[in-house]
């Protein structure tokens, strides 16, 4: 499983890009045979209600079947992105 991760506006630190990475690869590690890459995308999208948000957009590609694409937002980096992950670990749970 091949894991890219970007960040739009601002720059990751090498902390942040290791905590991201270990959740995903512990999230998807009963998956891992049928996924063949991860794409991880992060930027920063303003609200009407609350600011300016933090969205991360996770896309899964697997081998034979239409990839996954999912979305969520939240207050800040980590927030956004176990969210992203949990809704994207639902969805793998019923493609699979």
């Amino acid at each position: 499983m091949k894991l890219n991760l970007r960040m739009t506006g601002k720059t990751l630190g090498a902390s942040a890009k290791n905590a991201a990475a270990k959740l995903i690869t512990t999230k998807f590690a009963k998956y891992v045979t049928n996924i063949r890459k991860v794409k991880v995308h992060i930027d920063d999208v303003p609200s009407k209600l609350h600011g300016t948000l933090t969205q991360c957009r996770i896309e899964v590609l697997l081998p034979g079947l239409p990839s996954i694409m999912v979305k969520a937002k939240g207050k800040d980096f980590a927030q956004a992105i176990k969210r992203a992950v949990s809704n994207s670990e639902t969805v793998l749970t019923q493609k699979l």
